[in-house]
Order: structure tokens, then sequence, then C-alpha cells
């Protein structure tokens, strides 16, 4: 198994993601090391120093911010400076270069363990599941999948309610 990228595929996509975020901020150079980022939703300070922004984003995922790619970039970094070593594809390998073994001493049962006897819920079930956030980041700006109704009352005509809620 071989990956062309110094990460893997869903940090690499991330990553281009929040650098065509990036690409539309405008950076304010502090010092060497701090930026003023201007962006529509939220003006951050980022320093390359420390790694840190004032999102938050980077101390909670490790992952840097569509902030912290803008500094990087004007400063002339690459990106990759930032990224957590844990997400690179040499501690992707390295989980599983060597074999794992039960602990010694502990008995084994010998019975086959089947997963538990589930029953269907009643009712109708769920159409969808629960996307992860990068199914939902790639989904990010594209049309909603379901038009919602403007409910009218079939006794007064008006909207926003129905016929057993009317007050009329």
């Amino acid at each position: 198994m071989s990956l062309p990228t110094q990460h893997s595929r869903g940090i690499e996509y991330l990553l281009a993601v929040r650098s065509e975020i990036a690409d539309t901020m405008t950076v304010q150079p502090i010092d060497g090391w701090r930026f003023f980022m201007k962006d529509g939703k939220m003006d951050c300070v980022v320093d390359l120093e420390h790694g840190k922004c004032d999102c938050g984003v980077n101390a909670v995922e490790k992952i840097p911010c569509s902030h912290a790619i803008a500094a990087v970039t004007s400063a002339g970094l690459h990106i990759s400076t930032l990224v957590c070593p844990v997400y690179s594809k040499h501690f992707l390998f390295a989980g599983y270069s060597e074999n794992i073994y039960p602990c010694v001493g502990q008995q084994v049962e010998e019975r086959t363990c089947f997963p538990p006897d589930e029953k269907r819920g009643r009712g109708r079930q769920k159409k969808s599941r629960w996307q992860s956030w990068l199914e939902l980041s790639r989904m990010r700006g594209r049309k909603p999948r379901k038009k919602h109704r403007v409910y009218r009352c079939s006794k007064c005509k008006e909207t926003g309610h129905t016929k057993p809620q009317c007050k009329k």
C-alpha cells in the first residue's frame, strides 16, 4: 500500500478545501511570525511560531484552519509544517507494521460470539444515516436534499398551521 501524498487522503482533501477558503482572506502581517486575518465571518490573529489561531480549530483538530493556511502561504512556508505528525502516512503505516498478539495469561473462550438479536423498531425506518465531518464538508455549497413545504390551513387558508391546530 502506498500513498502519493505526505498525509492521508482525508487530510489532504480537508487541507485543499481549507486552502480554497484561505485564498479569499486578506492577510496583514504583524511581525515575522504573527498575522492578522481579515475574513467575512471572523477576524483572527495567527501565531505561526506556536501554531495557534484565535478560532481554536488547530488546538482541537491538530490540523491548520483556513486562517493558519493563509498565514503560512503568505509567509512562504509549506502547509504540512503545521499539520500534526500523527496524520502523516508514516504514522499510518507504523500502526499496521507490527503483529498484534493477545495478552499472555488470559483465558480465551472457545465459543463463537454472535451479534445480539435486534428487533426492528416500530414505524418507518430512517432514510439516511449520520454523515461524517468529511462527507458534510464535501456537501457544503450544494443544494439541500429536501425542500420544506409551507403548510396552509384548509379551514382559514392561513399559512403556518394545519386544520387540527387552527384556532378559528
